[in-house]
């Protein structure tokens, strides 16, 4: 990645390696061909339905933590099973 000031006019950007601004100009060109803007990110459809898995896995995670605690578990206990289970979701690729 450049690095460049915030501000769109400026100093250019400076580039490790040629090919690394090469690689740059070619995806701005590509991204304008698209309409996608700075603000876009692009993504598989395997890789937003993985994603929206995981955060489904987090909020069950969330929501056993909460009756734990409602059955008056000890709090260090819900909140290691907590941890495992997020480290569990976090390590499934």
């Amino acid at each position: 990645m450049p690095t460049r000031s915030p501000q769109a006019i400026g100093r250019r950007a400076i580039y490790c390696r040629r090919s690394c601004r090469q690689r740059a100009y070619e995806a701005r060109r590509r991204s304008a061909e698209l309409g996608i803007g700075d603000d876009d990110l692009v993504i598989t459809r395997n890789e937003l339905d993985d994603a929206n898995d995981r955060l489904f896995e987090i909020r069950l995670l969330a929501a056993d933590a909460r009756r734990d605690l409602d059955d008056r578990l000890a709090a260090t206990r819900v909140l290691s099973r907590l941890l495992d289970g997020i480290d569990a979701v976090i390590a499934t690729n």
